[in-house]
């Protein structure tokens, strides 16, 4: 579950009504002015009229600090890490914001890996080092050294294991344990998630570089590493099997020439960007027998990733799209300078160079389907594609409110649900009809259904 933090919005809001009746107030002059924006929206910006459900109502809010707290959202529930001396954990209902247990002390967990089966891991023992290069300047890495397993329900700590947190996958956990100055992996180890216990690990070998599926994510079954001098090595994640290994020409970028080298894990395609002196390529490999698919001369001025049916770079101009079976290109987008998967088939498209402007994409053809302007979008990670998309976008008149509406993905359609109080800078995350939103009266649950 996730939000994508990309247009501005505005401070105030309304305090929740209470339930005594009172005489008007000049906020609630602002709320009906409200509701009547919100009414004209509807009737202009959806073709099938009122959309069949309520305003938004805000259910529920727990006092959240902006500059330290951290929250997650799951289909029941919503978990806070509070730091305020010592770091507590609590859980609330999503639906009633009933405490559901809550850990007065989690020592020095610092934030949410992920929610899985049933399984919380927490990253703890944070460590940051100075690593100096060759120009003779100082570079910074930030690292976590343990892991911490919770059970989601019950709030019972399960484990607690060295290595940072790295992604989840089918059950199985992936944790990297750093050499002490953070400068190279020492250990790569796959755990049980519910019990910790060890399925497999393997010295690393002081590599650089380790690249799994999307850091490991449901179904992801490989897990490349690569030494300074250009040495890969596949292995399965469910056994830790060797797969393929192989040497291939790469820059460690810590010389003076603008020499440097990307990677990304594309299913099973091996993506290698390599520059030098300016002069790139971007080459495809196959993971099971690192034989290459193709290659194009092309770089990157930005990043290289996986677009749903394609492989997207983005360069001088814009952004295009490769076949990834292939290397042909596909489209190109002249006023794109990122792009993000929402889907199988749809991108969110962003053009930086004018104010943050966004628009939906079909990712085969390149084709624009709907210009959204600038909005914030919120979803639902677990159900990308049930059309759970929300757009925030704040209003001109009345000011001090922001419109929510649900995106169509077929069309680029908007429904307007209604309108809910500034989201600040931390944002919202999303689990179906449901909106936790950092606000400034705390971390507040609003349904939107």
């Amino acid at each position: 579950m996730t939000v994508i933090e990309l247009g501005l919005v505005t401070d105030g809001g309304d305090p929740p009504a209470g339930p005594a009746r009172r005489p008007l107030r000049r906020d609630d002059v602002r709320r009906i002015l409200a509701a009547v924006v919100v009414a004209l929206c509807a009737l202009t910006l959806t073709s099938s009229g009122l959309p069949e459900s309520h305003a938004p109502r805000q259910l529920w809010t727990v006092p959240f600090q902006q500059d330290g707290d951290a929250f997650t959202v799951t289909g029941d529930a919503v978990y806070l890490l509070h730091k305020s001396g010592s770091t507590s954990l609590t859980a609330y209902g999503l639906g009633d914001g009933k405490p559901m247990w809550s850990l007065p002390d989690v020592g020095d967990a610092s934030s949410f890996g992920s929610v899985e089966s049933g399984v919380m891991l927490l990253p703890a023992a944070d460590a940051v080092v100075q690593i100096p290069n060759d120009e003779g300047h100082q570079l910074y890495r930030a690292f976590t050294r343990e892991t911490v397993a919770v059970d989601a329900v019950t709030g019972r700590q399960l484990w607690r294991r060295p290595g940072e947190f790295a992604g989840t996958s089918d059950g199985r956990v992936l944790l990297i344990e750093w050499q002490a100055d953070g400068n190279a992996v020492r250990t790569l180890t796959v755990l049980g998630l519910r019990d910790g216990a060890p399925i497999w690990s393997r010295s690393a070998g002081g590599v650089e570089t380790w690249v799994a599926r999307g850091v490991l994510e449901a179904g992801a079954d490989r897990l490349l590493t690569v030494t300074p001098q250009g040495r890969v090595t596949v292995y399965d994640v469910a056994d830790g099997r060797k797969v393929a290994t192989g040497k291939m020409p790469w820059h460690d970028g810590a010389g003076e020439d603008s020499s440097y080298t990307n990677t990304v894990v594309d299913r099973h395609m091996f993506v290698v960007e390599n520059v030098r002196e300016g002069d790139g390529t971007i080459t495809a490999y196959d993971t099971e027998t690192l034989r290459r698919k193709w290659q194009i001369t092309d770089r990157s001025y930005g990043v290289s990733v996986p677009c749903g049916q394609v492989f997207c770079v983005t360069g001088r101009t814009g952004i295009s799209g490769y076949d990834r079976e292939s290397g042909a290109l596909r489209w190109q987008a002249g006023d794109v300078t990122s792009v993000l998967s929402l889907g199988p088939d749809r991108l969110l498209a962003t053009d930086e160079r004018a104010a943050a402007q966004h628009s939906l994409i079909d990712s085969a053809t390149g084709r624009r389907i709907a210009d959204l302007g600038n909005t914030s979008l919120v979803w639902d990670r677990s159900a990308p594609t049930a059309g759970n998309v929300y757009v925030l976008k704040r209003t001109e008149q009345p000011t001090g409110v922001m419109s929510v509406g649900l995106l169509d993905l077929r069309d680029g359609g908007i429904q307007v649900r209604g309108t809910i109080e500034p989201v600040a800078d931390y944002g919202c995350l999303a689990s179906g009809h449901l909106l936790a939103c950092v606000t400034r009266d705390g971390l507040t649950v609003t349904d939107v259904g």
